[in-house]
């Protein structure tokens, strides 16, 4: 199974440090569309606005709609620290809710179960997963053991410290209690897949592997220097990620899109292989 997974696209009205969010993420959706045709599905792991106005998420169902994702290749939206969720709510009614209202669901998929998790916590940056949504969490994951299928998980927030101080303030606030239940499905959960800090992003939590792409819009740097009143930006690729789900494998690619203008083909032989060319005397 194939999957693309974008994350932090911040949709707004106006630049973000400089930078268009609207126009970059139009050009990685033109990208998915002319490359990744063949994904079977669509993940946006959050922060789908910058300040969760109602004008954005009118604007990015503008953008949506003027695709050609669709049935199942239409991306499933998760809401990350810059959405509002009843902005989000408003903008999509139909959206699936949980019992307590939280914008988190399931679903089956070729791969396994695919489980969207809301990770939000109003009116913070920091995220939270509080007993209600682990109680829901567990319910899910108990419920694909006893189907004997395998489960990928989709949240916005980090659910591990990364050791980049400036985004481990604002990771999700139930760390160790979410470890805890991780670690109990951990013959379950094949990956998870999260967005939050703007970077490339891979490990494991309670053992089950990660992976997070960067942002569309503005990439941020790691910054190993233990300062948490910094954010390390500039003028660096956007990416999106392509994922291959496969029976006892998971491979996970890092596609920056707006760097297709600077790649050349060579062509190979029967190996795999190219003859360089000798160096000009």
């Amino acid at each position: 199974m194939k999957l693309v997974h974008i994350s932090d696209i911040h949709i707004s009205p106006e630049h973000i440090l400089e930078l268009d969010p609207v126009e970059n993420f139009r050009k990685c959706l033109a990208h998915v569309e002319k490359h990744q045709s063949d994904a079977d599905r669509i993940v946006i792991t959050g922060d789908l606005t910058h300040h969760g106005l109602a004008e954005s998420y009118e604007r990015l169902k503008d953008i949506l709609a003027g695709s050609s994702l669709t049935g199942d290749r239409a991306p499933r939206l998760l809401i990350g620290n810059h959405d509002s969720r009843d902005n989000f709510s408003a903008a999509y009614p139909g959206a699936n809710r949980d019992e307590n209202g939280f914008i988190q669901w399931t679903e089956d998929t070729p791969a396994g179960v695919f489980v969207y998790m809301d990770t939000v916590q109003a009116g913070e940056h920091a995220g939270s997963y509080c007993p209600a949504r682990q109680k829901w969490l567990e319910a899910a994951l108990e419920d694909a053991r006893a189907r004997g299928k395998p489960v990928f998980l989709f949240m916005h927030h980090n659910p591990t410290a990364v050791h980049v101080a400036n985004a481990d303030l604002i990771g999700i606030a139930e760390e160790a209690e979410l470890k805890a239940l991780f670690a109990r499905y951990r013959d379950t959960v094949r990956h998870m897949f999260f967005g939050h800090c703007h970077y490339t992003l891979s490990g494991s939590v309670a053992g089950i592997p990660f992976s997070a792409p960067r942002s569309t819009n503005h990439t941020c740097w790691p910054d190993f220097s233990g300062i948490a009143e910094r954010m390390g930006y500039g003028d660096l690729q956007p990416n999106y990620n392509v994922c291959f789900l496969g029976d006892d494998d998971v491979v996970v690619h890092s596609i920056d899109f707006l760097d297709e203008d600077k790649v050349r083909w060579q062509e190979t032989n029967d190996e795999g292989w190219f003859t360089e060319l000798p160096n000009a005397s």
